[in-house]
């Protein structure tokens, strides 16, 4: 993987310029609308998220003056109990919720739903603490929050400046509305129309009104399927007419799709909807609705909220339960944020990732698709430099130097220690990313104008751009959790080795991590040996390429959001065993 970005580095012209090309004035309104658009829609979700985080946890605010409530956690005990009892019914109400929609990969969908509903449990609980209602301000203003708080106040700014160059800037807004949080919109109505009177002829039949509530406007597909002939009108008289009714005969199946941009057979206000029965038995009319947001790209900016809320409850959930990890895990991170080198990286970073949006790769139409790979794989390499350093400075350094004697001393037991300092790295990784991708993100809504103009192509619409941002996203994901599998070995390893020790045999193990399933592979159909080995190396070193997904980028396939919970489940898993290989390793360790 990181392949491809090295080489683009060292064969870059002396002459390259980085400045963004300028556009005329005149082609102002036509390009900067493509652009911004995307950062706008992205900003909306990054403001839903801060509007339910401020109205759920105002709301838990508020219930902490109640005396029963406001001190359930002063017991960490009573606080652990319950937190963990109201988990289990939030996991038991996602997995209810979630889990069947999967289909084949419902399994899959189980733990990341139930670590989920553990932090929305702790979440809660501590949310009411009287003591989180206090210091809310101290949680907002250390550690890593202010650095994420002030890359998402940017993009936010940056969207709703673009704004003004946004079409129908609030039709985003009523959309989000209009998002399926459970399910794909999919609303069956079954109707009984009384049969006509025989004394009357069908065309004389009287048209019923139907209550019945639907917003054609947010329909992707609509079917009726009647077992009787019937007519639907929207109005009840003939001469009150709008447009000629629509006819239904028994056992045809009328299907209306918004993008083939037909008529829909129903009226636009729910309210003038008249059906008429043409025959003497009552029918039965059955209408399926398929409702999507009015902008459907709307419903991925919502997840980003739902992303942005969980964050929130995970820093609850993590500074009020944990204390004493929560302290170690700040300590590493604002001393390994200090540090030169993790300025350097972040530089480089963010260097690297303008010059790959502007350089010529020369790939026939697949300048985005370098761009992404080279771009991702970068911002990956930098942060397990910066995860493999980072333990080496926070444990073997602290362990070599007695620092972590005098830790240890105080009230922290080892198991806290190593955690502390593991989600310190992480934490230090996380803003790494964040940073740096949100430059990435940037220019990736940018990219498909720039290759448009080099190209002398008419301006793509904004969709194009959006859509390359929001397959960049899990993209992200999946390496941020491939750079924590290298952290949590870097940690285990610190225990015992030192800093050059360690970064030399981290880097082994991810060169085999990326070649276990080659390895498995061509252990099949050799002797017995041969395929034992195989087959060892791939249970001792982790499979990451669990977490490659360069030929997903190569064919230009975006990685499905569901493949992100199997490797979290990989992670998980991976985690636990390396962590209990690090107490192993260090519970014996003579620190004096």
């Amino acid at each position: 993987m990181a392949s491809s970005v090295l080489p683009a580095l060292a064969s870059l012209p002396s002459t390259l310029s980085l400045d963004l090309p300028s556009l005329p004035l005149g082609q102002i309104t036509e390009w900067l609308p493509v652009w911004v658009t995307p950062i706008y829609a992205i900003a909306v979700g990054l403001l839903l998220g801060a509007a339910a985080s401020v109205v759920v946890y105002g709301v838990l605010a508020l219930l902490s003056f109640l005396p029963p409530l406001g001190r359930i956690a002063d017991s960490p005990r009573r606080g652990n109990i319950l937190s963990l009892i109201l988990g289990a019914v939030f996991a038991a109400g996602l997995c209810y919720l979630y889990v069947p929609l999967a289909d084949t990969y419902s399994q899959t969908l189980i733990l990341p739903l139930v670590a989920i509903g553990l932090v929305l449990g702790y979440a809660v609980i501590y949310g009411m603490w009287h003591r989180t209602r206090k210091e809310w301000g101290e949680m907002l203003t250390e550690g890593i929050v202010p650095y994420l708080l002030s890359i998402a106040g940017i993009f936010v700014l940056l969207g709703l400046a673009g704004s003004y160059f946004v079409a129908e800037p609030m039709t985003f807004v009523r959309s989000a509305a209009q998002v399926n949080l459970v399910g794909d919109g999919t609303r069956r109505l079954e109707l009984t129309i009384p049969g006509a009177d025989p004394s009357v002829g069908p065309d004389e039949a009287i048209f019923h009104p139907q209550q019945v509530d639907y917003d054609l406007a947010s329909l992707s597909e609509l079917t009726i399927e009647t077992d009787k002939t019937v007519m639907i009108a929207d109005a009840a008289e003939v001469q009150d007419f709008s447009r000629a009714p629509t006819r239904i005969d028994a056992g045809e199946r009328l299907t209306f799709r918004y993008e083939d941009r037909d008529v829909p057979p129903l009226p636009g206000d729910p309210s003038l909807l008249h059906i008429q029965n043409r025959e003497l038995d009552p029918a039965t009319v059955v209408i399926t609705t398929t409702s999507v947001p009015n902008i459907p790209q709307i419903s991925q900016a919502v997840g980003i909220g739902i992303f942005v809320f969980l964050c929130v409850s995970g820093l609850v959930a993590f500074r009020q339960a944990a204390p004493r990890v929560w302290a170690l895990a700040l300590s590493t991170a604002k001393n390994e944020m200090a540090q030169t080198l993790y300025l350097i990286l972040v530089a480089m970073g963010v260097i690297g990732v303008i010059i790959f949006s502007i350089y010529p790769f020369n790939t026939l139409g697949d300048d985005i698709r370098m761009f992404k790979d080279s771009s991702v794989t970068l911002i990956m390499v930098l942060a397990m430099v910066q995860a493999v350093w980072s333990a080496g400075t926070a444990v073997s350094e602290e362990i070599e130097g007695r620092t972590a004697l005098t830790v240890l001393s105080k009230p922290v037991s080892r198991r806290s220690f190593l955690l502390g300092k593991y989600a310190g790295i992480v934490m230090t990784v996380a803003v790494m990313f964040v940073i740096i991708g949100a430059f990435l993100l940037v220019l990736m809504a940018y990219k498909p104008l720039y290759d448009a103009r080099e190209t002398s192509q008419a301006a793509p619409v904004w969709q194009v751009g959006f859509e390359e941002i929001m397959s960049t996203v899990p993209v992200l994901g999946l390496y941020f959790m491939q750079t924590m599998i290298i952290a949590a070995i870097a940690v285990a390893l610190a225990t015992r080795l030192p800093l050059l020790a360690n970064l030399i045999l981290c880097f082994v193990i991810y060169v085999i991590g990326n070649l276990t399933s080659p390895l498995v592979a061509s252990a099949e159909g050799n002797n017995e040996l041969v395929a034992f080995f195989g087959n060892l190396i791939a249970v001792v070193v982790p499979n990451l390429n669990v977490f490659n997904v360069q030929s997903a980028l190569d064919s230009g396939n975006q990685v499905p959001w569901i493949y992100l919970a199997g490797a979290f489940n990989y992670l998980v898993c991976f985690a636990v065993a390396i962590w209990m290989l690090a107490m192993i390793l260090f519970e014996d360790r003579d620190l004096a």
